[in-house]
């Protein structure tokens, strides 16, 4: 059988052109954009959400703007009626979008200077991932905490928790690469992770609910879909 794709689409938000698509966004979502504190950051959200209707447009057929976003029991968003998967994640200059015909989660981080990987190790990280972790240096440890963490967001993402999972409490292996997930609390969980690299800076990690999948890669443009109106879909 075929293992299921999952599309990861990678915007721009630095693209200004991503502003033309913003009259798409519900009543919700600007009152939403309105509630950050500065220009960047509700900058940042209209134009991921813009972005995020008009790729599921492109999966579904609907026009951007009809789409419904509603969350499940959990809080987790989901498509109103409509048996297609998704999850957003966004930091710094990019967002990233995962599409599926099965549950995925995302989580995307972008890498800071300013970031103490031993000091904040403790709160997140069981026994074994925080000896890995001292045994390597400075640089390295760094990155590979932030692996880590996406890969315990991407997983709560997926179960559509947030940080309301212990996440010291995951555990994915030592080795690199597709990884098993390990929940203290669920003995049959049967998630599995996916590190990704979608540009440098940055790390990232997507979850599906078992083994088996196929990324692939999309950039999403805005200039074609900022020149269609409202009621047609991106195809």
């Amino acid at each position: 059988m075929l293992e299921p794709a999952v599309f990861l689409w990678l915007v721009d938000l630095d693209d200004p052109a991503l502003d033309a698509l913003a009259p798409c966004l519900s009543a919700q979502e600007q009152a939403r954009a309105a509630r950050y504190r500065g220009d960047a950051l509700q900058r940042g959200y209209r134009r991921a959400r813009a972005a995020l209707r008009h790729i599921l447009a492109h999966h579904t057929g609907q026009p951007p703007a009809t789409l419904v976003l509603a969350e499940g029991p959990l809080g987790k968003p989901v498509l109103d009626g409509l048996a297609l998967h998704f999850n957003l994640s966004h930091s710094g200059a990019l967002a990233l979008v995962a599409v599926a015909s099965v549950p995925v989660g995302i989580d995307l981080e972008q890498r800071r200077a300013r970031f103490d990987a031993a000091a904040l190790a403790p709160l997140v990280c069981g026994p074994a991932e925080q000896a890995d972790l001292a045994a390597l240096p400075p640089a390295l440890r760094q990155r590979h905490f932030l692996q880590l963490w996406t890969h315990k967001e991407a997983y709560c993402k997926l179960l559509g928790m947030g940080l309301r999972k212990d996440p010291a409490l995951l555990a994915f292996g030592g080795a690199p690469g597709p990884a098993a997930v390990a929940d203290a609390q669920e003995p049959r969980c049967a998630a599995w992770v996916y590190p990704l690299y979608p540009a440098d800076g940055y790390a990232a990690s997507l979850c599906v609910e078992k083994y088996g999948a196929r990324p692939v890669w999309m950039r999403f443009r805005a200039w074609p879909a900022a020149l269609l109106p409202l009621g047609q879909a991106l195809a």
